[in-house]
């Protein structure tokens, strides 16, 4: 048997830190090595324990969970979940920015609450001990690929998961007010924390970013990401479209990243970026097959390269950049308005 996940586990309530090591105690695979009531005590374990996967709670008096992924991340790295009681809190994603892997929900209190709660808490950790430990940031040595001659895009599509809010906040700030074409987005995100990535993202872009609605033709120069727990597409006539999701992963960035190339053909763009697995790959790839053009993130850049990888394998795309280097091929590309009645042409 292989050894157990360990784990340290932070939450200023007592209840829930002795709710927590109860529920991870009864699981063979997973070991409480030790608990904290503050960010101060988690940073100090951090460094006398060195779990596999830190949990901190975001909001805690004293040093807050972003104050101490900040200090655990430059002191002593370690996988860090995020737990949020106030999911629309633009703490979480700063946190994330800092180096969190994830963030996940509090439960509201009821029975049935904790026990879905502890699910998503076990899966989460499993997912994160798989998840590669980076101890730095790798600056992109990509240099902006030639664009083909008359290169123009109706819209450009972007997918990630793990890794990737840092990897949009990189890319929005450097995009201009001007940009041509409308951007939509499909990161990969734990229910109820829609609203606090559309916060956080329009803090940091000087493009509007806005929840899609359906059967709106969307703007030039304006970011998309679907309502929480929705996909979001494109559809015939260049409209979006939302529709419920179901399953454990979405929004999914292969419906997003086809539903373009059927939609917009030559002129539809996309790129893969950080994440865990290989979502994504199938999405770029029907636009790779449409003629429009496709990139993915270079993987020493990612938090977690097994996306754009996966992309690469499978030929999906030859062109690696960094989320500035893709910053720049935007800024470079028209953008171009198609005949809602002729899509793809």
């Amino acid at each position: 048997m292989s050894k157990p996940i360990q784990v340290l586990l932070t939450d200023d309530s007592p209840t829930m830190l002795q709710v927590l090591t109860r529920l991870l105690s009864a699981q063979p695979d997973v070991s409480v090595v030790g608990t904290a009531r503050d960010g101060e005590e988690a940073v100090a374990l951090s460094r006398s324990l060195k779990p596999d996967v830190i949990t901190l709670d975001v909001q805690m008096p004293g040093m807050d969970g972003l104050g101490a992924t900040e200090r655990i991340m430059s002191e002593s790295p370690c996988r860090i979940l995020m737990v949020s009681g106030a999911p629309d809190t633009d703490l979480s994603f700063r946190a994330l920015q800092a180096g969190a892997l994830e963030v996940i929900a509090k439960p509201q209190g009821a029975p049935e609450d904790v026990a879905r709660f502890g699910v998503r808490l076990l899966s989460a950790i499993r997912l994160l001990a798989e998840v590669p430990l980076v101890t730095q940031r790798h600056e992109g040595r990509s240099t902006a690929p030639a664009l083909p001659p008359g290169s123009r895009v109706a819209g450009f599509g972007l997918t990630a998961s793990i890794g990737g809010p840092t990897a949009l906040a990189s890319l929005l700030w450097l995009l201009p007010r001007s940009l041509p074409f409308p951007l939509f987005i499909a990161q990969h995100i734990t229910p109820g924390f829609t609203v606090g990535l559309h916060r956080w993202l329009s803090s940091l872009s000087p493009l509007p970013v806005e929840i899609a609605r359906a059967t709106e033709q969307p703007r030039a120069g304006t970011v998309y990401l679907p309502p929480d727990g929705h996909h979001l597409r494109v559809g015939p006539q260049g409209e979006l479209v939302v529709e419920r999701a179901s399953g454990s992963t979405f929004p999914s960035g292969d419906l997003l990243l086809a539903s373009m190339a059927r939609a917009y053909g030559v002129h539809s763009a996309g790129a893969v970026l950080s994440g865990m697995g290989e979502e994504g790959a199938v999405g770029l790839m029907a636009i790779r097959r449409a003629g429009g053009l496709t990139f993915a993130q270079e993987p020493e850049t990612c938090l977690v390269a097994g996306m754009p990888e996966a992309a690469l394998r499978n030929k999906a795309t030859e062109q690696v950049v960094s989320p500035e280097t893709l910053a720049t091929v935007l800024r470079a590309l028209e953008g171009v308005q198609l005949v809602p009645s002729t899509p793809g042409m």
